[in-house]
């Protein structure tokens, strides 16, 4: 969970650099606004205002799928500044890459 809330982190603060070494190269990330690269959710995060708050609701799940891949699933609520809260369910695919955790897959449903 701590790869998921430095996501977060980064997410807040569009900390663009930081989202770029967490993805691997061919991450995908799908949601309302349809699937998306790791260029394209790199410049979707750029210009975003940061989260007033966000939060994990509900304990994670982690599907353990091998040894070098793993499925953090949980339930969030978050806000950014100027704009409405709101609560989704999140599921992320991470996987061992030359040594560290990247983020290959990443799904937001709201709820």
């Amino acid at each position: 969970m701590a790869l998921e809330q430095k996501f977060w982190e980064a997410s807040s603060a569009a900390n663009v650099d930081l989202i770029r070494g967490y993805l691997t190269n061919d991450a995908l990330t799908v949601g309302t606004f349809g699937v998306l690269n790791k260029e394209t959710t790199i410049a979707v995060n750029e210009g975003q205002p940061p989260f007033f708050f966000w939060r994990i609701v509900d304990a994670p799940r982690i599907l353990q799928l091998t040894t070098d891949s793993a499925v953090v699933i949980y339930k969030a609520t978050a806000q950014r500044q100027g704009r409405e809260p709101f609560t989704i369910m999140i599921s992320s695919t991470y996987v061992s890459w030359d040594g560290s955790w990247k983020l290959a897959f990443h799904h937001q449903t709201p709820l």
